[in-house]
């Protein structure tokens, strides 16, 4: 289906494994911060008064608990006791972070790191932040000092390495990645990510490995399952990647997987499973008239075609001068109802002169309906605009002969045998407009050309006509019975 970009465009899959992984960052955090309450670190090591000294313990038990704005209020009781506190600052921030209170974390790890610069937490959780926002040299910066302060830093790798990804250097990614598969830490989505990276270096088979094994380890990691599908694909596994992209969606029901899996059903000729997306993308935003063109021209291949024509009319009635959905619109309508489909091709050259995909249509659907004379000029145009567009010169050929305009049909049809001269029907139709100009000696070489190259069970009749004519041309010849007729008139 053209309508629907192609998913996989390599930057649309980071950017959508980042988000993934960026949704799971303040639990994460909040994880990073109760374990450093046990190890120590995190307890303010000079307070002023005991008051804040108080205050903050009752704001980590209350975090530990899981009572966030208890945590919150306890917190910034010790600011208010003694400003100095950066551990404070930093505990406070990972509590709002847990809130989904992002700006306001960020100004309290931006002020524990003003009070304590070398202080590794403030710097992961920072870039963390700016990482889930799109600040991606931002967040490198703040994760890299991390990194310099705090080698082993839990998180931190893995948070670089997906700013890495987002920045397109998969390889440090890769060095950095493999760093935390060394730790021990989130190994599962480790070993996807390194897997979304060395599918960026052209590195698939080290990719699909590292895409099994974060599989092995939790098997609805919807990153692996992406990654792999789209291997699996790229092998021509249609079965596999449906099965990966299936999972991925169960996963994390992602609008773009679900199009991609939809995209699959269709290519694996199971056009009522992708039509069942579809219907469920539209229940989600019906206004979504890409999915829905897409639809209803699936339907229109699978034998529902008024459920198709209706679908295509609610697309229409809303985008009227969309020139890729009239296209579409066309496209639909072209074998069956090659006239209405000329009228929403017309419509799409009015929206979009320059679209030359359209005016092509436009003289192919003019030709299929019969308006042959109509037919002539649109092409014509487009092959004044575009002089290699081979589609264009095959539907010109057909059009100047059946107006029998023979001499200018076999230019055509000569250019179209120069372009792709292994398509044997140029050569009878070339065959068929030398006879009818009477170039007898031309015309049977055509004819004999095609014979060569026919198949003789898919063009019996075809085969026949050019046997028997070929046959008359070699008399004729021989006989030097051959009379040349004025150009573009037949005998």
């Amino acid at each position: 289906m053209k309508l629907i970009s192609e998913v996989g465009n390599m930057q649309v899959e980071v950017h959508r494994a980042m988000h993934f992984f960026a949704s799971l960052a303040p639990i994460i955090i909040v994880l990073f911060s109760l374990q450093g309450r046990a190890a120590g670190p995190a307890s303010p090591a000079h307070a002023d008064s005991k008051q804040a000294a108080a205050a903050f313990d009752e704001g980590q038990s209350a975090q530990q608990r899981g009572d966030l704005n208890s945590a919150v209020r306890h917190y910034s009781n010790a600011i208010a006791a003694d400003g100095s506190l950066y551990q404070a600052y930093y505990q406070r921030a990972t509590a709002l972070l847990g809130l989904g209170r992002d700006k306001e974390a960020e100004a309290d790890l931006k002020k524990a790191s003003e009070l304590e610069p070398k202080f590794a937490r403030a710097h992961r959780a920072l870039g963390q932040i700016l990482l889930d926002r799109g600040a991606t040299e931002d967040a490198k910066r703040e994760l890299a000092r991390a990194i310099e302060l705090e080698p082993t830093l839990t998180g931190v790798r893995i948070y670089y390495a997906s700013a890495l990804l987002r920045s397109n250097e998969p390889q440090p990614a890769i060095e950095h990645l493999r760093f935390a598969i060394a730790q021990k830490e989130e190994v599962p989505l480790a070993y996807a990510l390194l897997g979304l990276a060395e599918e960026r270096t052209g590195k698939p088979a080290e990719a699909f490995a590292d895409y099994s094994r974060a599989i092995e380890m939790d098997a609805a990691n919807a990153i692996a399952r992406e990654g792999r599908g789209r291997i699996f694909e790229s092998r021509a596994d249609i079965t596999h990647a449906i099965e990966d992209f299936t999972a991925a969606y169960r996963a994390q029901p992602a609008r773009e997987t679900a199009i991609r899996l939809a995209q699959l059903h269709t290519r694996a000729g199971q056009g009522q499973a992708a039509i069942q997306l579809y219907r469920r993308l539209l229940l989600e935003k019906p206004d979504d008239f890409a999915v829905r063109a897409e639809m209803a021209c699936l339907m229109a291949e699978n034998d529902q075609a008024e459920d198709a024509e209706k679908e295509m009319a609610l697309v229409i009635a809303a985008r009227p001068r969309d020139a890729k959905l009239l296209v579409r619109a066309g496209d639909l309508f072209y074998k069956a109802k090659p006239a209405v489909a000329a009228d929403y091709y017309k419509r799409a050259v009015e929206a979009d002169p320059n679209n030359i995909h359209a005016r092509v249509q436009l003289g192919a659907s003019l030709v299929r309906s019969l308006q042959v004379e109509a037919a002539i000029p649109v092409l014509m145009d487009v092959i004044a605009r575009d002089p290699k567009n081979y589609p264009a010169h095959a539907s010109l050929a057909t059009a100047l002969f059946k107006e029998k305009r023979y001499a200018e049909a076999a230019n055509e049809f000569l250019w179209i045998i120069r372009s792709k001269p292994e398509i044997p029907a140029s050569y009878y139709f070339l065959a068929i407009s030398l006879d009818h100009l009477g170039d007898c000696e031309q015309a049977n070489r055509s004819y004999q050309e095609f014979l060569r190259r026919a198949d003789v069970t898919t063009n019996k009749n075809e085969v026949e006509e050019a046997t028997t004519r070929s046959a008359v041309l070699q008399r004729l010849i021989k006989e030097r019975k051959c009379r040349a007729v004025s150009k573009g008139k037949g005998k």
